[in-house]
């Protein structure tokens, strides 16, 4: 059997499987138990008593405590506008083993609607199911079993900042990006992504022009207003409260010594999905797009700089991987569909192969999760 036939084979397996009802709730069981496989949720290392979960907990109890107690280069002084988690916690009285449990929930999910987000911007189920799973072996698809006892919340704010691209409600899309926007300053600056996907959708079938961008869409306004709703409110809790993020260990001062590792670093934000991008640049620059290769260039840039200015590069960087699916949009309108079903499968090959690493530059490259269940049976073998 030929490798054409083989990759047709599993085209169509995918394909019979997807017509179920209940297929991308099975794909994201399914993906997560393979995530769990090769790299094993961190359960070991949780501790409520440690101080990353007791910074939660007391913005918990005080929302608008200012955290100036704690070391100003340490990752839970920089807590203070982060509010997202402890305001549920309070509200649905969650213990830090209940966020647990609902972070491994809130990490299925982004399988789930990253699967019907592409399913629905590309009509192809194939296409999802090789996307999906490609997300599913880098930081941004494993952050919600990985993150247990440092209290990033990476995972929650990736899946706002999903459920803003994917929801068509108004309120949705303003609510989802509020969230987003409260649970890392990260997610803040990636909703200027959430803004340009909605405003560009369904629109490059035709060349992107000042003109076009100028017609805000109701959606990309709603982002909008969430991201000066934020940016007022945090205004006031500083006036009012006198809370302000440290700026230790996150300015440009740290980039003199994030450099060594920046390659590697910016690997790990898309791995295989760098292919995507760098074939949606090559196409507009080729064609002449000039403006909407700066409106993609653009995001990258400024989470190149962001990532090497802190000292956890991939998953600062990794809140870049919304604009996947502006490219993929893109892609939809310039590759046939078995093209990009082709070009999807090699980006899962890719991060698939590509050891699960997180770059940092204190410590360096630190690799997630180990024992895991993969390196267990090798060592039986």
């Amino acid at each position: 059997m030929t490798n054409v036939s083989v990759i047709n084979s599993l085209f169509s397996f995918i394909e019979s499987k997807a017509q179920k009802k209940y297929y991308p709730y099975y794909l994201g069981i399914l993906l997560m138990l393979c995530s769990w496989f090769f790299v094993f949720p961190r359960f070991v290392k949780f501790d409520p008593n440690y101080i990353t979960w007791q910074t939660v907990i007391l913005k918990s109890n005080d929302l608008t405590n200012t955290l100036s107690h704690l070391d100003p280069i340490s990752n839970y002084s920089k807590k203070v506008f982060r509010l997202t988690i402890p305001v549920i916690m309070r509200i649905a009285h969650l213990t830090p083993l209940a966020v647990i449990v609902l972070q491994c929930f809130i990490g299925y999910l982004i399988y789930v609607f990253s699967y019907k987000l592409t399913n629905r911007i590309l009509n192809d189920t194939i296409s999802a199911t090789f996307l999906t799973a490609g997300l599913a072996f880098i930081y941004f698809g494993r952050a919600a079993y990985f993150d247990i006892d440092s209290t990033w919340f990476d995972a929650f704010a990736y899946f706002f900042l999903i459920m803003a691209l994917y929801s068509r409600n108004l309120f949705a899309i303003f609510s989802f990006s509020t969230f987003a926007a409260w649970t890392d300053e990260r997610a803040f600056i990636a909703l200027s992504i959430v803004f340009l996907f909605h405003q560009l959708k369904n629109n490059f079938e035709q060349k992107i022009n000042l003109r076009t961008l100028l017609k805000i869409k109701k959606e990309s306004i709603i982002v909008i207003v969430a991201m000066l709703f934020y940016l007022g409110v945090r205004m006031l809790l500083s006036y009012q409260y006198n809370m302000h993020t440290p700026s230790e260990g996150a300015n440009l001062s740290v980039l003199k010594k994030t450099l060594p590792l920046m390659s590697t670093g910016i690997w790990t934000f898309f791995e295989g999905f760098w292919l995507i991008y760098l074939l949606v640049i090559l196409h507009t620059f080729i064609n002449k797009n000039y403006l909407l290769l700066i409106l993609f260039i653009l995001p990258m840039i400024v989470f190149f700089i962001i990532s090497g200015c802190v000292w956890d590069i991939t998953r600062s960087g990794s809140y870049l991987v919304p604009m996947i699916f502006i490219l993929i949009y893109y892609l939809r309108d310039y590759q046939s569909k078995n093209d990009l079903r082709q070009l999807l499968l090699v980006c899962f090959v890719v991060s698939f192969l590509y050891p699960p690493t997180l770059v940092m530059a204190i410590g360096r490259n630190i690799w997630i999760g180990a024992p895991s269940l993969f390196q267990l049976v090798i060592k039986m073998l």
